[in-house]
């Protein structure tokens, strides 16, 4: 049994009644849901809300309720190996492309008097809901005139708490990119036509988007994620016309990154990370230049080794692998949300530095990965695997 509280209970006696969706079901159902901690309660809110922390009865992980309230999870999108043959085998119209940002993913809605930003997982981001201001000034406004949709967005750049990969263009802090328009409570997305008017009309700042391009048709789609290639962009999500078929393909950089990005952390990591990394970059590398030759293998080595001798230096000298995030807040009240969510989460932070700057709070962070120090440090230290 997971531990929950007899509060926690009660919280959901009181939503049941309120709550279409989950009146699906019988209350004992969603009282063994969080008995076996599939569902869970959400922290640092007003409003009581649950998320389903595993998927359950065909909804999602991730799925948000409230009273009244049903925040669907984003669907994870179809990738595609080759442009040439799997864009004609999913899409038979015009579609518009958007550009893939690397960040992570948030879901921006209302509930009660709060406009708060929920992970993918359904935890709420206390960075991303202290920062929307900033880079979405008319927000408030919008969820007055669209009460029934739920904005999703990325967050990316260097000043972010989660993820170590940006796009190259962003140089410090973060920005917001919306990339889609939610309804509430079925989860399905407005169309790009639809979309694009709306995130217009409210000034929210997007993704670069291109189109509409037609299945039979690809050459300027190809020249486009060769310069995004080149320039570093993660790739690109290819959307129907009706909004009811996604894609994504990724440059072969992007594939490269990310194994640079976590082969210091290989014991926090499943090495097929690795191999998956490794097959999309040479599917994309000769899709988008027709080759794969010298040059192509010392890309990878270049990009993938870069820095791993300064990490078995410092693992002899005694240090540990971690990761450092220098970030930005509102409010001290979101910095001290954000640091009892790693505690929840189990994730180990040191607080380096915490000063006030031109009326943000500044603060530095560094992540310790003990599996990864004790992957490593292992190995250096002589001891002998069996494999």
């Amino acid at each position: 049994m997971w531990p929950y509280s007899k509060e926690d209970r009660k919280r959901l006696a009181e939503i049941y009644p309120h709550n279409p969706l989950l009146r699906r079901f019988p209350l004992k159902v969603w009282e063994e849901a969080l008995s076996e901690g599939r569902l869970r309660m959400v922290l640092g809110t007003r409003t009581p809300l649950f998320r389903l922390r595993r998927d359950f009865k065909g909804l999602p992980s991730g799925t948000i309720f409230g009273p009244e309230t049903v925040i669907p999870s984003f669907p994870h999108i179809p990738r595609i190996f080759r442009l040439r043959t799997g864009v004609p085998r999913y899409l038979q119209g015009p579609f518009w492309v958007e550009e893939k940002i690397e960040g992570y993913n948030v879901r921006l809605f209302r509930v009660g008097d709060e406009i708060l930003a929920a992970t993918r997982r359904g935890f709420i981001c206390p960075f991303a809901t202290d920062r929307y201001p900033d880079f979405l000034p008319r927000l408030e406004e919008f969820f007055r005139d669209h009460p029934h949709l739920c904005v999703c967005c990325e967050v990316a750049g260097p000043g972010n708490p989660f993820v170590g990969e940006w796009p190259p263009y962003i140089q410090e802090d973060v920005r917001f990119f919306v990339f889609d328009l939610m309804r509430l409570p079925e989860g399905e997305v407005l169309p790009p036509p639809e979309k694009y008017r709306l995130l217009a009309a409210y000034e929210f700042p997007t993704p670069e988007i291109h189109g509409p391009f037609t299945p039979d048709r690809l050459d300027s789609l190809y020249q486009l994620l060769r310069r995004y290639d080149q320039e570093g962009r993660e790739g690109v999500v290819l959307k129907s016309a009706d909004g009811k078929i996604y894609l994504k393909y990724v440059t072969p950089v992007s594939h490269l990154e990310d194994i640079r990005v976590v082969f210091p952390y290989l014991g926090d990591v499943p090495s097929e990370y690795l191999t998956h990394r490794l097959v999309r970059y040479v599917l994309s590398q000769w899709e988008l230049y027709g080759k794969l030759e010298g040059e192509t293998w010392e890309r990878v080595g270049a990009r993938i080794l870069s820095g791993l001798g300064d990490l078995f230096s410092r693992l002899d000298r005694g240090e540990v692998v971690s990761e450092t995030f220098r970030l930005r807040f509102r409010t001290r009240r979101a910095f001290e949300a954000l640091l009892a969510h790693f505690r929840h989460a189990q994730v180990k932070v040191e607080v380096r530095e915490v000063r006030e700057e031109a009326g943000y709070l500044m603060v530095e962070i560094v992540k310790i990965y003990p599996r990864a120090t004790s992957f490593w440090r292992q190995k250096l230290e002589g001891f002998s695997v069996v494999d």
